[in-house]
């Protein structure tokens, strides 16, 4: 009796962590095995004034898990396609509106935006990530607070 109940306990724990696994991996991996096409699109890319390098604002709609719009910027040779590696992110955002990138100086990017919710930023592209020379970016909300009110509460339109 002990033995069944023992097993019958085991199997729901199992069952459980495979639900919570599928729930939480599920959509990365359907989309990683049925989608062959990357869902990113680039949306703005500026070339820098000595035309050596571009700065590109991807954006990407599979959004994780839970789906959505992620948004992220790269420095790369002019013309060549954004890598596929993530630690050549230079900023990273799961929320932008009016998002745009420009060269405000040769060697410095200005991100635009009127709110975002960053989840990585640096500020320092290095000759290793973009095979040309170092740049630096700079984020340029479109007023004081981005996601907040003066006060600290959440902006109304969020």
């Amino acid at each position: 009796m002990y033995k069944i109940m023992l097993r019958k306990f085991v199997s729901l724990v199992i069952a459980f962590v495979i639900g919570v696994c599928v729930a939480v991996f599920g959509h990365a991996l359907v989309g990683r095995i049925f989608h062959t096409a990357s869902n990113d699109a680039e949306r703005v890319r500026v070339t820098s004034p000595d035309g050596k390098l571009d700065a590109v604002l991807v954006q990407d709609s599979s959004g994780g898990v839970l789906g959505g719009i992620l948004w992220s910027v790269y420095v790369v040779p002019r013309g060549k396609s954004v890598p596929n590696d993530a630690a050549k992110r230079l900023f990273f955002a799961d929320e932008l509106t009016r998002g745009t990138i420009l060269w405000s100086k040769p060697f410095l990017i200005e991100i635009h935006y009127d709110k975002a919710s960053i989840i990585h930023f640096r500020n320092i592209s290095t000759e290793y990530e973009n095979g040309v020379e170092y740049t630096e970016l700079r984020l340029v909300p479109t007023s004081e607070y981005s996601l907040l009110t003066p006060h600290g509460g959440w902006r109304p339109d969020n």
